[in-house]
């Protein structure tokens, strides 16, 4: 056990923010996170507002425009209250061609982090994650991003904000919170 690694245990396995979670040669280089798109205001549906839905099908393209198409998607898990971030999603996954991992509910932010750590498959790469906004201060906190360079708390109202995350070496990343003129 690592001395990082005992830290973690003492604290009931939070990472501390403001360094970078994976091993020098694991994770992926880039993380963009963002919140799903707008709600209906039923709070018994589930799904995207019409303007959520605009919202997924402008990120589609923006994303690949402005930071390149990702390697990988990953959405907090459907709920019975929300299909929300994997909907907001869609649209850039079928862009892209590619599948939504959506495995995780919105508290297992560690557990996330831990898959992009372990698995070869994200090493190097870019990806999109699209989360609830109760937990993603946690998701942003656990991927690395120093104290303060993200809201925390995430406001309710907030649509549209994307947390760039950029890991270079192996001290804190390089985080950029972009609202896209959408």
């Amino acid at each position: 056990m690592t001395f990082i690694d005992w830290l973690r245990s003492l604290l009931g396995g939070t990472r501390v923010s403001g360094g970078t979670p994976f091993a020098a040669g694991q994770g992926p280089s880039h993380v963009i996170v963002m919140r799903h798109g707008e709600k209906t205001g039923d709070k018994f549906d589930p799904h995207l507002s019409a303007e959520g839905q605009q919202r997924a099908q402008n990120l589609a393209t923006y994303i690949p425009k402005q930071f390149g198409r990702p390697d990988f998607l990953i959405a907090a898990a459907e709920s019975k209250r929300s299909n929300r971030p994997y909907e907001t999603l869609l649209p850039l996954a079928q862009a892209c061609n590619l599948e939504i991992i959506e495995d995780f509910r919105d508290e297992d932010v560690e557990e996330v982090v831990d898959m992009l750590s372990r698995e070869q498959r994200f090493t190097g790469k870019f990806g999109v994650i699209c989360w609830r906004h109760s937990d993603l201060p946690r998701l942003v906190a656990a991927l690395g991003a120093p104290d303060g360079t993200y809201p925390d708390p995430w406001d309710p109202a907030t649509f549209d904000l994307l947390v760039d995350i950029a890991y270079v070496g192996t001290g804190a990343p390089q985080v950029r919170c972009i609202t896209p003129s959408f």
